[in-house]
Formats: C-alpha cells, sequence, structure tokens
C-alpha cells in the first residue's frame, strides 16, 4: 500500500514489460499466455563477448528502451523475448545466475516493493565488470549458460505487480495533491465569511466554508527544539503541546511567554518526570502531590492553556493505586474551577507492572497516549511496527487496550518522528545504539539510497554494510509512505488522533506535514440559509441629497487645499476641478454686472449717488470673491505649470504648499508694499510734486 519515490526509470521498465508481453484482457485485467507445463524451452544467447566501448548492461539497456514505450500495447510473448535475449547478450553483468537470483529475492514478501526491486537491480548493476579479454581469449570462452523461458516468464510475473502497484501509487499521490491544494486554498480564511451558492437564476444557499480535524492531531514541541515552530503547520494541528513541566530543579523553567502558544489554537503542557525516585516520592506523599496540582493549577492560567498531558517514567505495580488517586486528586482540582481542563495520560504499549488502571483513570482523563516512541528488543526493528511483537506492535496493543472496555477515541497513538540505529550482532542479537531524527537521517543519506520495507512492520530500513558487504547497522524509521498507512489504520480503528513526538525532527522537510495534513484536515462546509438572488438596487438620492453630498466633497477639497494639497495629489482622480471653475465663472459674471451698474449710476448721477460707497464696496468684494475662487480653479488645476497641484509622472514626490501659506505670502507682500510706499516713497515727493 505504500512506496518510495526514488526512480523514473521503473515506470518504464512497468510499461515495458506489462505492455509489451502476449495478454488477454478481462475487464481491464491483463492475464498472461505463458505456459511452461507442457514443455521447457531454453534460449541459447550467443557467445559472450566484453565490450570496451562503453556499451550499456542489460538492465540499463531495457530501462533505455522503455523510455520510447510508454504508450505501448500488448505484444507477444516472443517480442519480449526477442528483445531480452538481444539486450543480454553484450550485458558486461547480467547473467543467467543472476536472472534466477533476482527471481529468487522477489519471491520474499519484503522485496515485493518498487524501491526494493530497483536496490536488486542497482546490486547486479554494480558487480564489478570482468577485465576486457584479448580477441583469442574471447574465442576460446565457452558460450554464456542459457535462460530458461521458465525464469524469464517467473521474472516477469513478479515484476509486473509490482509496477502496478508503483503506478496505483502515484496516481494516489497525485489525488493527495490535489486534496492539498484544496486545503491550502483555505488558509487564512476568517470563519465569518460567508459565501452564496447559485441553484439557479432566482435561489441561492448561504454556507461558510473552514478546516476541521478528522481526529485529534496533537504536536509535541519540547523545549529544545527552540523556534523550529515558526516552521510548523498550525492549521494542521488540532492541538500544540509543550514539553513541558518538571518539578526537578535541574530541568529548564517554563518561560514566562510561551512562543509557541502565540501561533496554536489549543493549547496544552506536558507534566514529565523522568527520574524514578522523584515519581515515587511524589506518588506517596499526598502534601507533595497537592504542591504539585498547585503549581500545574497556576500554570495553566498564567498561559491560558487547556490541558495537561501526564508523562512520568516507568511505573511498576506498586504504585498502580497511589498514581490513580493522584489522577482523580489532580482531576477534582482541574474541573472545580471557572475553566474546565483537559487531562491526558502518557501509558505504555504493554503494561508489563500493570502500573495504569485503565478502567479506574478513565472517568477522569480525556484521552491516553500510548507511547510507542521508545525502543526495545533485542532485534533491530522500528518503534511502532503494526503488527509483529504483540508487546510493541501497533495492532495487537490496540486489540488489548480496546478489551478494557474503553471507547477507542479515548486512544491516541503517539508516534515518532525518530528513527532507531542498530549495530548488527554476529550471534543474531542487534545493540541499539541511538535515535536519530528524520531530518538527519534524510541530510545523511541522499535522495538515490537504497531504502527497503517491511510488509508486517510497514517501516522502512537502510541496511549498511562493509566493504565485503557484510550487514553492519539498520536504520529504521517512518517516512510519508508507512505513516500513511499508520494514520488509516487510526481513522479506520475509530482512535481518538495521532501526537507527534517530536515536532520539529523532520525541520527542513515538508513531506511529513504533507500526510498529515491529507489525512486529517477536512473541509467542513455549514449551510445557513436559502436565499433569493434579486439584484440589490440603490436607491438614487434627490437632487437635494446630491447636492449636499457634492458640497461637502468640495469643503473636503477646501479643507485639504489649506492643509495638505499632497493629499489631493494622491487622493483626486480628476485632472481638474470643474465645480471651482465655474463658481469663479459665476462670480466673475456677478462682478462684471455690478461693475456695469456701478459705472452708469456714477455716470448719470455722479458723486451725489447715496449708493455710491455701498455698491463700490460690494464690488470690491465680489472682486476678492472671484479672485479667490479663480486661484482655486488654478491651484486644482494640474494642467497649469504653475499650478500647486501639478500632473505628475508616476512615481514623482509632491512639492507644493498649502494655499494657505500662499496667500498668507501674497497678503505680506501687499502689506510690505502699502508700507514701503507710505513711509519711503511718499516723503520722497516734494510737495510741489504732489498732484
Amino acid at each position: 500500500m505504500y512506496s518510495i519515490y526514488k526512480s523514473i526509470p521503473g515506470i518504464f521498465l512497468f510499461l515495458f514489460l506489462f505492455f509489451l508481453n502476449g495478454t488477454k484482457t478481462y475487464g481491464g485485467v491483463y492475464t498472461y499466455t505463458y505456459d511452461t507445463t507442457q514443455y521447457q524451452q531454453t534460449i541459447t544467447l550467443p557467445a559472450f563477448q566484453k565490450d570496451t566501448t562503453g556499451k550499456v548492461k542489460l538492465l540499463q539497456r531495457i530501462l533505455s528502451s522503455l523510455q520510447f514505450r510508454r504508450n505501448a500495447r500488448a505484444r507477444e510473448q516472443q517480442r519480449v523475448i526477442t528483445i531480452i535475449r538481444s539486450v543480454m547478450a553484450d550485458s558486461l553483468v547480467a547473467t543467467a545466475a543472476d536472472i534466477k537470483a533476482l527471481n529468487e529475492q522477489l519471491s520474499l514478501q519484503q522485496n515485493q516493493h518498487f524501491d526494493s526491486l530497483r536496490a536488486l537491480i542497482d546490486k547486479i548493476m554494480a558487480k564489478q565488470d570482468i577485465t576486457p579479454a584479448t580477441s583469442e581469449e574471447t574465442a576460446e570462452e565457452e558460450p554464456a549458460a542459457p535462460v530458461t523461458e521458465t525464469d524469464i516468464a517467473a521474472l516477469i510475473s513478479k515484476i509486473v505487480p509490482i509496477l502496478q502497484q508503483k503506478e496505483v501509487e502515484e496516481r494516489n499521490s497525485a489525488a493527495q495533491q490535489q486534496r492539498l491544494q484544496k486545503i491550502r486554498a483555505l488558509y487564512g480564511r476568517s470563519p465569518l465569511q460567508i459565501d452564496t451558492l447559485s441553484f439557479n437564476d432566482s435561489t441561492g444557499r448561504q454556507f461558510t466554508v473552514q478546516l476541521g480535524h478528522k481526529a485529534v492531531v496533537m504536536g509535541i514541541h519540547p523545549y529544545w527544539m527552540g523556534d523550529r515552530y515558526l516552521h510548523y503547520n498550525f492549521t494542521t494541528l488540532s492541538e500544540a503541546n509543550y514539553y513541558g513541566y518538571s518539578t526537578s530543579e535541574k530541568a529548564p523553567r517554563v518561560p514566562d511567554s510561551v512562543s509557541l502558544f502565540n501561533f496554536a489554537g489549543s493549547r496544552t503542557f506536558t507534566f514529565y518526570e523522568t527520574d524514578v525516585t522523584r515519581v515515587e516520592a511524589l506518588l506517596r506523599d499526598e502534601a507533595s502531590q497537592l504542591h504539585c496540582i498547585d503549581s500545574l493549577t497556576a500554570l495553566l492560567r498564567k498561559h491560558n492553556a487547556d490541558g495537561i498531558n501526564i508523562w512520568l517514567a516507568t511505573l511498576n505495580g506498586t504504585h498502580r493505586k497511589a498514581f490513580t488517586d493522584f489522577a482523580t486528586l489532580l482531576y477534582n482540582h482541574l474541573s472545580s474551577g471557572s475553566k474546565p481542563y483537559r487531562i491526558a495520560i502518557t501509558i505504555p504499549p504493554y503494561d508489563e507492572s500493570a502500573a495504569y488502571d485503565l478502567r479506574a483513570l478513565h472517568p477522569v482523563c480525556h484521552y491516553f497516549l500510548v507511547d510507542f516512541t521508545k525502543a526495545g528488543g533485542a532485534a533491530a526493528g522500528p518503534l511502532s511496527p503494526m503488527k509483529g511483537d504483540a508487546r510493541r506492535a501497533i495492532e495487537p496493543v490496540v486489540s488489548r487496550l480496546l478489551n478494557q472496555q474503553i471507547a477507542p477515541a479515548k486512544f491516541i497513538l503517539l508516534l515518532s518522528y525518530y528513527g532507531t540505529e542498530w549495530k548488527k550482532g554476529k550471534d543474531g542479537r542487534d545493540l541499539f545504539t541511538r535515535y536519530i531524527s528524520y531530518a538527519d537521517i534524510k541530510n545523511r543519506f541522499p535522495s538515490d539510497t537504497s531504502v527497503s520495507y517491511d510488509e508486517d512492520a510497514v517501516a522502512a530500513v537502510i541496511r549498511q554494510r562493509d566493504a565485503l558487504g557484510n550487514l553492519t547497522s539498520e536504520i529504521w524509521f517512518d517516512d510519508a509512505n508507512t505513516l500513511d498507512v499508520k494514520y488509516d489504520y487510526i481513522l479506520n480503528t475509530g482512535l481518538g488522533g495521532v501526537a507527534i513526538w517530536p515536532l520539529g525532527a523532520d525541520d527542513g522537510y515538508g513531506e511529513l506535514w504533507d500526510v498529515l495534513t491529507d489525512k486529517f484536515v477536512r473541509i467542513d462546509t455549514t449551510f445557513l440559509d436559502t436565499i433569493a438572488l434579486i439584484p440589490r438596487t440603490t436607491p438614487r438620492p434627490g437632487w437635494w441629497a446630491r447636492m449636499v453630498q457634492r458640497l461637502e466633497h468640495e469643503a473636503f477639497i477646501l479643507k485639504l487645499m489649506f492643509s495638505d494639497p499632497c493629499e489631493l495629489v494622491k487622493d483626486r482622480e480628476e485632472d481638474d476641478d470643474d465645480f471651482f471653475a465655474y463658481v469663479a465663472l459665476f462670480f466673475l459674471i456677478i462682478t462684471l454686472l455690478i461693475a456695469f451698474y456701478y459705472a452708469y449710476h456714477l455716470r448719470m448721477s455722479g458723486t451725489i449717488w447715496k449708493w455710491r460707497k455701498t455698491v463700490l464696496r460690494v464690488l470690491l468684494g465680489s472682486i476678492f470673491v472671484t479672485a479667490f475662487f479663480a486661484i482655486v480653479a488654478g491651484f486644482l488645476n494640474r494642467e497649469v505649470p504653475f499650478g500647486m497641484t501639478p500632473k505628475m509622472q508616476t512615481g514623482a514626490t509632491c512639492v507644493t504648499i498649502p494655499l494657505q501659506d500662499a496667500l498668507l505670502i501674497f497678503a505680506v507682500g501687499i502689506v510690505l508694499g502699502l508700507l514701503i510706499s507710505r513711509f519711503l516713497i511718499r516723503p520722497m515727493i516734494t510737495h510741489e510734486d504732489k498732484p
């Protein structure tokens, strides 16, 4: 069900071997027509000739040929045999013995995967080339051993299912990317955003879309991971857990502000004790328990957290009742306040000493974290095998836990992003050497490193050998393909979810986040109401409302002219404002009419006209008002070279002064002119020169 994506040429090998054979098709299933029970045929290959001019080897030739046959259809059996026969003739390394050995290896279940096939092919191709021989030696060589049709048919029958599986998995990968694309499109979307789905031209339904979770996804961030939380996908996590808090004086203190919680929705802590003596001291003394509970309560309130996970060192049977009492006491204290807190308890996959009374703990905890992060045993293997040892494998452990008559949703599998490295022992006993993070494995081994898979354990393994080919060590770990299977098991079994230990162990690689998001994040659509799709029309305001809006707009423009004209440059869409030009024209006409009226009466009545001074004052005021609006119109007109808001090119900087400053300068100039005329020029004019 899983695979490793390492080699594109393998796809071509599948298409060639799958389509270039004589087949019959039944509902899309190909059946091969090889019949090896009636007679035994042999293919006598040409004499082996060494090639020193760089001819490609057998399997290289096959893979190269397949690159041009991606759309080929079924061919007769003899066509396949002929091609294999022709490319084997100049092979430097592939022999009948190699074909037989490849058949034997592919009969093993652990090798029935694409990457295992590639590893076997690479092993054959990596054999040391034979030293080129002289023509005389070549002539004396005996023909290569014949390859039977049975061996070829058996090899094809083993390779085709492997490559079929590869093809299916690549289609599944494409489907996964499509699902991830839909999920990512909703990142950052407000849960209050309402959309409308149209049924027809007149009816639609309103709905909201947001991301949810199929099960709990707890990510545990240990304090030593520092700021790697900046690379986490908090949308994928339903709960962010900080590891952690300990009563030990030597343990690092929880900072006053846990930066991780700034990005998390639900936030919890892990209370851990790795020292067995401290665990015993805590459980034997009720006063110590109350002091610990007070500290935990203060911690949760200070950081506005939602719960606590209890992860203690291995307990034994003597602690069974004391631990149950402690958990009950903690539950009573945390549930008595205004905010109820969640309690989780981390338990081993196999409680050998019966230290955890699950039936008694069940009512006081929200879920149990089944710890698959510890290595054990004398044989090399993964931390969380699916099948195998009943004490450590996921399927038997979960089956045993469900026999406690506790709902499956109470159990969360605690899986590790660490692998295990083992030193192979000569006596059959392996030695566990260390834990190694997923990121370190990817950094240490190049992308083309041969990775094998254990079908039962559902785990990846990298085997290291010395110069003589002896197996020296193994690294067992989970990758995106094995976790895909385990996540499916969690969802199909109805378990509470998954907890990841530790977040940050895959820093720099996103494939583990992708499979976690694909499996556990879902798109939740909530339909709100059915509505009528009637175009909304905005009522047209009356002439008085339009006039008020226009006057308010022009008043705002006038205010900006006196305070910050550069805002006019940025905000105004028109090149000029015709309103003030029309106003200036209107007052100009009024001024001309008043001037004509004043001149007519002055001519007819002379200085004895009693309204002379009043009309003159009105005329002067009208002149000033007209001049003011003319200046404003010029100020706003960007086509005027001397305007205060000229047309500027994109990216140019606005340089101007407020109209208030301009008028002030103008007024100061007039005042200075009058003063100079009165006190400097006029005294210089003699009395005789005065008119």
